[in-house]
């Protein structure tokens, strides 16, 4: 290495130390200052690390961390898993003060970094495939499903068949489908859980394991994980204590608040509850008046909220959302009744954001990556090739708040303004990596042809 490379590598390292925990946007100038180098040297270098993907732009004059980068420092934190006698339950009228002793706090969870070693299911390409996914009941899990189809493009010579089927978040159908996939003759069963406490999937799973069949869940996990070669996810925990971290210090600590739980029985819903409830119970003001289902869709928040108003008489201060699914029926219900629209969380569906913008309505997203279908394919091509793989494979998850909306301990990794996407559909989902470049190409190259 010579010695401008070796000046180059250092001036990289000091840059990408620069910035803090939180990953504060800084202004250019002072980190050229710093350097001590030339305007034209230093502007070269970040320009290069921008194209690199290490920094990326966050306003004029101001460059953050890029997503190579937190992808190197990204370290999920979960908490572990809680026993029968202290399961977080949703109890409306339970303030902070009724916190319950023992709750579990955010710790390192080993299995982030166990591997596994697959050579045991070593065979020469190309493979089939199977999914068994839970359903494609809303926007999301297409989306899911759309990236998925995406790496299966780019991997096609790899791949001699990919077959999917729709469980329609039946477990009995599931139980069913799965069956019929393992008579496809498959190397290698992906699957989405319909719920997480179905015995019987949990068994089936556990004998075609034993029988040699490699297993890989996505998004939706069985209770019982000893099946599985590996499980692709984001952190649950993260969003659901997130934005409710930001929910409790947007409201100053006081305030009612009305939660909207996705599917009941959905691994997701549950661990996204468990983090928002055990968070808000740190603030004694803070009153939790009552936790609905929606099923993740429009018309489940929409009834949802219609319910709980005609009961309450008034709105609350808050809306928690575990995604934006349910949360465009939340908006659109408070909007059609002439109620001001109270703060809320979630984030995923396009419209939600477009919604919460354009009528001004103080929100905290945390987009659940739908790109996770791209990240299950390419691993069981792993799988398959004999590699060692993550025994846990989590996708990054990031703030997305409107510029202003920053609280004391939540800030943004991204501004709503610049996340939405105007041009895209009402149902596209902004999680899906390059499965949505690819729509935006499409729609922008029918509307100019």
């Amino acid at each position: 290495m010579s010695q401008d490379d070796k000046s180059n590598v250092q001036r990289i390292a000091a840059i990408l130390k620069g910035f803090d925990a939180q990953n504060t946007p800084r202004r250019t100038h002072d980190i050229l200052e710093e350097l001590g180098v030339t305007r034209s040297t230093g502007f070269g270098l970040l320009r290069a690390m921008v194209a690199a993907g290490w920094l990326e732009r966050f306003d004029h004059g101001f460059l953050r961390l890029g997503p190579k980068a937190r992808q190197m420092i990204f370290a999920a934190l979960e908490v572990p898993e809680i026993g029968s006698g202290k399961k977080l339950l949703a109890r409306p009228g339970v303030t902070g003060a009724g916190k319950r002793e023992g709750a579990p706090d955010l710790e390192w969870d080993p299995a982030l970094v166990r591997t596994v070693d697959a050579s045991r299911y070593q065979r020469p390409a190309p493979y089939r495939i199977g999914f068994s996914n839970a359903s494609t009941s809303n926007a999301w899990r297409r989306a899911m499903l759309q990236s998925l189809f995406y790496a299966e493009r780019i991997a096609q010579a790899q791949i001699d068949a990919l077959f999917v089927l729709d469980a329609q978040d039946d477990p009995s159908l599931q139980l069913r489908q799965i069956d019929e996939l393992v008579a496809q003759e498959i190397d290698l069963l992906l699957i989405s859980i319909t719920s997480v406490n179905d015995t019987e999937l949990s068994d089936r799973l556990g004998a075609l394991a034993a029988e040699g069949l490699p297993i890989v869940a996505v998004d939706r996990r069985p209770n019982d994980r000893s099946s599985l070669v590996s499980f692709v996810t984001a952190s649950d925990h993260r969003i659901g204590r997130i934005s409710a971290h930001w929910m409790a210090e947007h409201l100053s600590g006081q305030g009612r608040v009305w939660l909207l739980s996705g599917l009941d029985g959905a691994s997701p819903a549950l661990r996204r509850q468990q983090a928002a409830l055990a968070v808000f119970a740190e603030f004694p003001g803070i009153r939790v008046e009552n936790v609905s289902y929606t099923d993740w869709t429009e018309a489940g928040g929409y009834d949802a909220i219609g319910k709980v108003l005609a009961e309450a008489r008034r709105p609350p201060d808050g809306v928690w959302c575990d995604s934006g699914l349910q949360g465009v029926g939340s908006v659109r219900r408070f909007l059609e009744g002439g109620f001001d629209v109270p703060a809320h969380t979630g984030g995923d569906l396009n419209e939600m954001y477009k919604l919460c913008l354009h009528h001004k309505v103080p929100m905290a997203a945390l987009d659940y990556p739908a790109s996770m279908g791209a990240r299950a394919l390419g691993l069981a091509l792993d799988i398959l090739g004999g590699n060692v793989v993550p025994q846990r494979v989590e996708e990054p998850v990031q703030i997305v708040l409107p510029r202003g909306l920053e609280t004391a301990s939540v800030k943004a990794d991204s501004w709503a303004e610049l996340h939405v996407a105007w041009d895209l559909p009402d149902d596209a989902i902004l999680s899906q990596g390059p499965a949505l470049r690819s729509a935006k190409r499409s729609i922008r190259g029918s509307a100019t042809g």
